[in-house]
């Protein structure tokens, strides 16, 4: 018998019972007030390689809370720590096997965030699975994570501009 995964254990946790409730009482609304039919926009939908790497993301803040953390509390993590991490998830029988390796490929997302690049300077001190110091940023270090989060940032605008251009092409159609 296998350990039922983080992402199993929560939606175990969701009551059924409030989701008919709500299904019950809106029915009953809109034989009285009919809802209006105005055009809603659909929210974009994130990619499922993304919502794979976010659900790791969470597993290693759960069990790693001292050295993942949010965007704004990141450290430099420990040079090696993917070693570490592989072997410190190879003792772990609590963890089901796709579990620890979903946590290993979100690790190389995490390292490589505009937050994380934004946190490697030189002189800070990085820190291993626990949160204890680990090391310090060389300046060849910083250099390299400054100029990452320089291209990030540029890809970053250039996404935001496309964006915002085609958005523009989009209203002009639908007015004309």
């Amino acid at each position: 018998m296998s350990n039922p995964s983080l992402q199993e254990q929560l939606q175990a946790l969701v009551p059924t019972s409030a989701s008919t409730d709500k299904k019950g009482s809106s029915e009953k609304q809109e034989k009285h007030f009919p809802k209006k039919t105005a055009p809603k926009k659909v929210a974009a939908q994130k990619p499922a390689w993304l919502e794979y790497v976010y659900y790791g993301l969470e597993l290693l803040k759960a069990h790693y809370p001292q050295c993942f953390k949010e965007p704004g509390d990141i450290k430099p993590l420990k040079v090696g720590i993917k070693q570490d991490l592989v072997k410190h998830l190879g003792t772990r029988e609590d963890i089901i096997i796709s579990d620890k390796v979903c946590m290993i490929k979100s690790l190389s997302y995490y390292v490589t965030t505009l937050y994380y690049f934004k946190n490697v300077f030189e002189g800070a001190s990085r820190i291993d699975l626990n949160g204890h110091t680990a090391g310090v940023v060389t300046a060849e270090e910083a250099q390299y994570s400054a100029e990452q989060h320089k291209i990030k940032l540029q890809k970053k605008s250039a996404r935001s501009s496309a964006k915002n251009s085609f958005s523009r092409h989009d209203r002009a159609e639908t007015s004309a």
